[in-house]
């Protein structure tokens, strides 16, 4: 590359891609704006072809992104089936400028939504074999979780715990929140309430610096769920009552589900069970109106058959919510006749 203005094609393209990637996280809208700015800046620019391409290809990894973002599926698989021919077509033109890493790295995101978790691996184990420098503590936090939503907990810990501590200057905040509040989550999973407890003071200081409502009500759901783990019922009550009414508000009916039902076991614990059976009769409606899937939605009318006779137990619940987490996230999972 010997012209100044490839460079600074070059240079433009990708601030505008970093740009996308940063509005994603707040305005779908405008991270798909900024990366079709990005594609034009590359479809215009000059120099060799198989240069273009690999810039090209960049840009439109971007544009998939914004666009899975945005929960446009179809055109994010477009986007991505068309960054990927054309970043392998120009890798002979790229001296070493564009990073691989980042491209694998937003692939794997839309096939971690998708469901697809296998392809998302290997994606995200090509990425870090890819020399991705300061990528690779999110490539590592991205492996985590598709470890998480197969059911892995303790192996996606062993994997974020390869991150080790970060300085906070110079990081991406909520990427930084993530980092630190993830653990604790998982930890909860692996029934490791004292070790999580540990960690929500920092979580809570990040939390406050983000002051965004959805990440202070996980934040809300992290406190219940250490609380329960740690026997502090009242505590867990307030605490998960609070995050089954926020995320019914907001329409996130899956997680109102998951909470609902952790609120639940709380309950039973304490011999509770008109409560569950309240509980059982608020979330029905809501969940069947908001597309939870059909599995999801078999598991939880056994909760709700079982709440309405006053027999729900904390084993069953427990079994209904181990499974909904996993089954968010692998919608072919069943749940299984011997547990009906």
């Amino acid at each position: 590359m010997e012209d100044a203005r490839e460079y600074r094609s070059w240079g433009l393209c990708e601030l505008i891609c970093a740009e996308s990637v940063k509005a994603a996280a707040d305005d779908a809208g405008r991270a798909v704006e900024l990366a079709e700015l990005a594609v034009l800046i590359a479809d215009l620019a000059p120099g060799e072809e198989t240069w273009r391409w690999r810039l090209q290809g960049y840009a439109a990894a971007h544009q998939g992104n914004a666009r899975r973002v945005r929960t446009d599926w179809s055109g994010a698989e477009e986007a991505f089936g068309r960054a990927v021919k054309l970043w392998e077509a120009g890798a002979p033109g790229d001296p070493g400028l564009l990073s691989e890493a980042q491209v694998l790295s937003l692939e794997a995101s839309l096939r971690t939504d998708q469901n697809r978790l296998p392809e998302a691996a290997d994606l995200l184990n090509r990425a870090l074999a890819a020399n991705p420098g300061a990528l690779r503590p999110n490539l590592l936090l991205q492996r985590s979780r598709v470890l998480a939503w197969a059911g892995d907990y303790a192996e996606a810990l062993a994997v974020l715990r390869q991150v080790g501590p970060l300085p906070p200057e110079g990081q991406e905040p909520r990427r930084l929140w993530m980092l630190r509040i993830y653990p604790a989550f998982l930890l909860c999973h692996l029934e490791r309430y004292t070790e999580a407890e540990a960690l929500l003071p920092e979580a809570q200081r990040l939390t406050a610096q983000l002051d965004n409502k959805l990440d202070t009500l996980r934040l809300r759901w992290l406190q219940g769920q250490v609380a329960a783990g740690l026997g502090r019922a009242a505590e867990a009550v307030e605490a998960l009552s609070q995050v089954r009414a926020g995320f019914a508000d907001e329409g996130i009916a899956y997680d109102a589900a998951l909470a609902t039902l952790e609120l639940a076991v709380v309950h039973l614990e304490q011999g509770r069970t008109r409560e569950v059976k309240m509980l059982a009769r608020q979330m029905a409606p809501i969940f069947k109106a908001q597309g939870v899937h059909r599995e999801a939605l078999a598991a939880l009318k056994l909760f709700c058959e079982a709440a309405e006779k006053e027999a729900a137990t904390v084993e069953l619940t427990r079994r209904v919510v181990e499974f909904l987490y996993r089954a968010q996230h692998q919608p072919e999972l069943r749940f299984e006749a011997q547990d009906r």
